[in-house]
């Protein structure tokens, strides 16, 4: 008898629909304050599209963010977080907190070691590249910027796909990333932000990236078991 490979076609119930929508909320929200230097329009688009209000649900790192967005003194509030991204993420002198996976976990501490070429494989088997702009450098893959951005295009692949066995592949390349990388180097990366910002935005936000890292690790278990 011939065996005839079937696809399972499922839909996501409605509590499972909710929680990748939150999972996505909160990397979204991540990637937006750490893969450009935060703007006024930045602010805005948080402060109208966001639930400012429910980040004091989130222990002291909602409250850092939840008194930012609050803030009498927007513009001087603006100023040094736009000061802190600078200074921690891009120079011109020896970063504070370099925003890369390599100098973290690498043998010589430094770019376009062992990590990218990991997250470059993983990138290549959902499909994913980074586009490489004219007059501009080539950025490592393992920028923090570019692994929560594959956490969110894979959780909107998730809640597109159909397929129940498409999605646990998709679930997979999520747990791979959280585990494989994303939880391996932020309690270094997050601590360094700590130890260095002065703004409530990157305090607020580095106390809020590791915890929901491993709160993430977790809910991906769940989703998968």
């Amino acid at each position: 008898m011939q065996m005839i490979d079937q696809k399972v076609d499922t839909q996501l119930d409605t509590e499972q629909i909710e929680i990748h929508m939150a999972r996505k909320s909160f990397y979204q929200l991540f990637h937006l304050l750490l893969s450009k230097p935060f703007t006024l329009e930045t602010y805005k688009e948080i402060q109208e599209g966001g639930n400012i209000e429910g980040l004091l649900d989130l222990d002291q790192g909602g409250k850092l963010l939840y008194d930012f967005f609050k803030s009498e003194h927007i513009e001087e509030s603006l100023q040094l977080a736009r000061d802190d991204y600078f200074r921690l993420f891009i120079g011109p002198y020896s970063l504070p907190a370099p925003p890369w996976e390599s100098v973290y976990r690498g043998k010589e501490h430094a770019l376009f070691d062992f990590p990218t070429f990991e997250v470059r494989q993983l990138f290549q088997q959902f499909g994913l590249e980074i586009e490489k702009k004219p007059n501009q450098h080539v950025e490592a893959e393992d920028h923090i910027a570019f692994e929560l951005e594959f956490m969110i295009l894979l959780i909107e692949k998730t809640l597109q796909e159909k397929n129940e066995k498409t999605r646990r592949t998709l679930l997979m390349g999520q747990k791979n990333m959280v585990d494989k990388h994303l939880a391996l180097w932020m309690p270094q990366f997050t601590g360094d932000i700590k130890n260095n910002a002065s703004s409530t935005l990157f305090l607020g936000i580095a106390d809020l990236l590791d915890g929901f890292i491993k709160f993430d690790s977790q809910v991906l278990n769940e989703l998968l078991s």
